[in-house]
């Protein structure tokens, strides 16, 4: 594999593939100078400086060298205190007591590996060359290592940084960004995914102001309030038009995404964890790593955007043994009976399982001892010796003599305080003296900078998995923090203790994972409020939200394919009228608002079951037969504007293609739609498996397929009808004719 990174004879960088280019320079006064980031360039080195020194007037020069001011030069990792007044990607404070730090180039190094991070998890090399540049403040003794790691066969350019003390002072971290982007000026807009609980991934676009513009989390997860992701994009970028560049962050816990427009209309976008409330103490020759940032290029829109990130998640982010397995169906027993479970229910609801043809019982909530509502129980992983006499494990093996998978619920972070865990070690909780703890769901979260907890909760999970006949854990995680604080840190590292959660609980992931590398682990939090690369580098799929009423669904999944592939999410058919909106729909549309997700399932009781058996029994094979399909394909937004959705999912190996269409409100004397499907085979021909129809693929793309009508009046047959009323569904099977 020929080298993606070059570099010239006098210092400009390079990294270039098919996909972008990415360049930088080191400047006569040893600062790293942002020159270009795009499409590929064919001499990238011999690219001219477009950021020109001139006399400004009122400006500070860097330094003292004469029309060299930082306030306007673009940077690849800008401190401040010595010129630049716009937001840092470094700030702390030095053996001296102030906060000025000047960071020149030092040395590089290329290799054709990737680097793990220590202790976070990190997209995984191959087929890939990183870049180290080290830079070093000489006053101060303080190192950064820049890891740049572009892919011969990805459009993702990962980079994090790694500070050294090699002084023999202290030093304080207060900001410690990832990545820095700075954008020449332009007309840009921003994309990003905002909401709360069962209302994940809204789409915001907005102008860049000038002033900062921030999307954060200081909840001690990435939150479902803002998602640790943007999109900046050319004005009037649409699915198929403009250059857009994606960032995210492969992290769980605070973050920050910030864009600035400066007082030369430069733009600024930085990525990392949340400066607010973070202090790190970088003890003299200590290190500290940032998690790493991931960036996008793409300029056919919003569409290509997502094909790259989809295929890079799916490939170097989930984990490599889960990438192309079809998902088993399930039955969860939590919307099908809350907290009301016991052994011999369990039993009966996989029976109901398999009378509809679903792989799996998954048991949710409610089987540990005390475990009637969520007022107690919490970290005392122990079956009910009244509800489950013969355990968990004795159940699971019943369960799979039945011809079923087993799943199991578990939420490790958390205790009740009444509870024998919180009884035993009530310093174990995140907490603050002198302050009651304020409760979410009536539970305090754990303290997972302690080993000794992080232990405790592997020992207890162990003790389940290690029966063999788990296939499936559901990891629930269903407040955010509050009185962070912890007992093992000292005084002057409080502001340490997120973080530190974060280290501890990827640690005991790790472990976990490790050992058992055939369960599947679901991540959820309240649904979607810990939905990142973070979480998803352990567990291949995860709840992205608590809303299964289908029509809040849409939005939600059509959100979060921005960034994720839908080999990553979850969907079953719940409870109509609905536990979250009280809307009610079709168990058709319920299964429908799911159908492209990986792992689809029921959460259904007895009577509803039995009531709708024979298409709960079709839904079911549909995805069982569809299953293969899920996973690895691709997926594309036609249509979403605000009344109709439509969204086409093709087959890894393109010989099917899928194409599901949602109305929402019906109305009289609607419009006909049409849906323009993308990237087929122009001169094949996709047969239509509901009846034979055969139409040709450049016919598809560009004359359109006509939606069905809502039939809200004479039905006429040489048309195609949805169910009346609101909140209709349909789906169609193309199968790609084989030119032999």
């Amino acid at each position: 594999m020929a080298s993606m990174i070059s570099v010239s004879k006098n210092r400009i960088f390079s990294l270039s593939n098919r996909f972008y280019s990415y360049v930088f320079r080191v400047t006569p006064e040893g600062l790293l100078e942002h020159m270009y980031y795009g499409a590929p360039l064919s001499k990238p080195l011999d690219i001219p400086v477009h950021h020109h020194r001139t006399l400004r007037h009122a400006v500070s020069h860097f330094e003292g060298h004469e029309h060299f001011n930082l306030n306007d030069t673009p940077q690849e990792f800008p401190s401040f205190g010595t010129s630049d007044y716009r937001f840092p990607a470094i700030h702390g404070r030095n053996s001296d007591g102030n906060t000025v730090f000047s960071l020149l180039y030092k040395k590089h190094k290329i290799t054709s590996s990737k680097p793990d991070l220590k202790n976070l998890p990190s997209a995984r090399g191959g087929d890939s060359h990183t870049l180290i540049v080290t830079l070093e403040d000489p006053l101060h003794k303080l190192t950064v290592d820049l890891h740049y790691t572009i892919y011969a066969e990805y459009g993702v350019l990962v980079r994090s940084a790694k500070f050294k003390n090699k002084s023999d002072q202290e030093i304080q971290l207060q900001h410690a960004f990832s990545s820095a982007l700075d954008f020449p000026p332009g007309d840009y807009e921003v994309l990003h995914l905002h909401g709360t609980w069962s209302r994940e991934f809204n789409e915001e676009r907005i102008s860049v102001p000038k002033g900062r513009f921030v999307v954060d989390s200081a909840r001690g997860t990435s939150s479902a309030a803002h998602n640790p992701f943007i999109a900046l994009m050319q004005k009037g970028t649409t699915e198929e038009f403009g250059r857009v560049y994606g960032t995210t962050l492969m992290y769980s816990g605070n973050f920050a995404l910030s864009v600035e427009r400066g007082e030369f209309e430069d733009v600024r976008l930085l990525a990392g964890i949340n400066p607010f409330n973070f202090h790190w103490r970088l003890k003299p020759g200590k290190s500290f790593e940032t998690p790493e940032a991931l960036h996008v290029y793409a300029d056919q829109g919003l569409r290509s955007m997502s094909h790259m990130w989809h295929e890079f998640v799916r490939d170097k982010i989930s984990p490599p043994q889960f990438r192309y397995a079809p998902r088993a169906t399930y039955l969860n027993t939590w919307e099908a009976a809350y907290f009301d479970v016991d052994g011999d229910k369990v039993l009966k609801m996989a029976d109901k399982a398999k009378e509809i043809g679903v792989d799996m019982l998954v048991l949710d909530d409610g089987w540990f001892e005390g475990r009637k509502d969520d007022t107690s129980s919490l970290g005392d992983w122990v079956a009910d010796q009244q509800r489950f006499p013969s355990g968990i494990p004795a159940l699971a093996k019943k369960v799979k003599a039945k011809g079923l998978k087993f799943g199991i619920w578990f939420e490790p972070e958390m205790v009740n305080p009444k509870s024998a865990l919180f009884e035993k070690h009530p310093d174990w909780v995140l907490h603050v003296p002198g302050r009651t703890s304020s409760l979410g769901r009536n539970q305090l979260t754990l303290d997972l900078s302690r080993d000794e907890v992080t232990d405790y909760l592997f020992d207890q999970i162990d003790a389940f998995l290690s029966c063999g006949d788990v296939d499936y854990v559901k990891w629930d995680m269903n407040r955010n923090m509050t009185e962070v604080g912890s007992a093992g840190l000292a005084k002057n590292r409080q502001r340490e203790v997120s973080h530190r959660y974060m280290l501890g609980l990827y640690k005991l992931l790790g472990k976990l994972t490790k050992k058992y590398p055939d369960i599947i682990f679901e991540n959820c939090a309240s649904g979607g409020n810990r939905f990142d690369l973070g979480m998803l580098s352990f567990m291949p799929q995860g709840w992205i939200s608590d809303m299964c009423d289908p029509v809040g669904r849409l939005g939600i999944i059509n959100g979060a394919s921005y960034l994720y592939p839908l080999d990553t999410m979850a969907a079953y058919i719940g409870p109509s009228p609905n536990h979250q909106n009280g809307r009610v729909s079709s168990i058709q549309t319920r299964f429908m608002a799911g159908v492209f997700c990986a792992a689809r399932g029921v959460s259904l009781n007895e009577e509803t079951i039995d009531a709708h058996k024979d298409e709960l029994k079709h839904l079911m094979a549909l995805a069982k037969k569809t299953s293969a399909d899920m996973v690895g394909g691709r997926f594309d937004r036609l249509i979403n504007n605000g009344n109709a959705v439509c969204w086409q999912y093709t087959s890894r190996d393109e010989s099917t293609v899928y194409l599901a269409y949602f109305h929402i409100l019906a109305a009289p004397n609607l419009p006909f739609r049409r849906a323009h499907l993308t990237g087929l085979d122009s001169k094949a021909v996709y047969e239509l498996e509901e009846d034979g129809s055969r139409f040709q693929g450049d016919a598809l793309m560009h004359s359109g397929m006509p939606m069905p009508y809502v039939a809200t009046g004479q039905v006429k047959d040489d048309m195609r009808y949805m169910e009346k009323g609101d909140f209709s569904s349909y789906l169609f099977v193309f199968r790609k004719e084989d030119k032999k």
